[in-house]
């Protein structure tokens, strides 16, 4: 092995090292860790090739993949945070609850179908119904202390700080915003289109 090819190895060996070091030991693997709770690389890779099969969804339209999955993400760091919030607060959120919320917003939709609107927004089934039922939790919190939606937004950033939510930088930044963010470092395999889709917000349940 020639003098050169050594010293390259090398440095790329030194770099991963580091690379590695700084990320937390928890994190390695994981797109992103809440509560000590990884969720994989492999389980967001899996979200979002669930989401690519929903008859009408373009991630193009979306924004990209990378923004795409920035918008898993953010749905699923969310809903951890709707969870702990509803047991902290010892609020109860029981499926029926949710069948009978997406009762109602159905019937806000044309033709009483939501099925094209949610492909479109890349909401599978199971990202819905996790959507309505941090809705709920919103609701019943509100009706229970009188906060507001600043109140509310702020109570939420605090979970969030408790709960040490730690993205990969492959990926962005948790902010404030209650959104992963696009991150200047990000590593995440560039797409056509924008690159910041905007979160699709779910219809509210009256």
């Amino acid at each position: 092995m020639s003098t050169i090819r050594r010293i390259v190895i090398a440095s790329l060996a030194a770099a991963s090292a580091v690379a590695l070091a700084a990320c937390d030991s928890e994190q390695i693997g994981a797109a992103v860790v809440v509560d000590g709770d990884r969720f994989t690389v492999d389980d967001l890779q899996n979200a979002v090739d669930h989401a690519q099969r929903l008859d009408g969804f373009d991630v193009e339209a979306a924004g990209g993949m990378p923004a795409f999955q920035r918008t898993v993400l953010t749905r699923h760091i969310q809903h951890e945070i709707f969870v702990r919030l509803a047991d902290d607060e010892g609020l109860q959120v029981s499926e029926a609850d949710i069948d009978v919320a997406i009762d109602e917003i159905s019937g806000q939709a044309p033709g009483g179908d939501l099925t094209s609107a949610l492909a479109q927004a890349g909401f599978t089934e199971q990202a819905f119904r996790a959507g309505v039922a941090d809705q709920l939790i919103a609701q019943a919190y509100s009706e229970e202390t009188g906060a507001d939606a600043a109140a509310l937004t702020q109570t939420l950033v605090e979970l969030g700080d408790e709960l040490g939510v730690e993205v990969n930088p492959r990926y962005g930044a948790w902010g404030e915003d209650l959104a992963v963010s696009a991150d200047t470092g990000s590593i995440s395999e560039p797409a056509g289109g924008s690159d910041a889709a905007e979160e699709q917000p779910l219809p509210p349940v009256e």
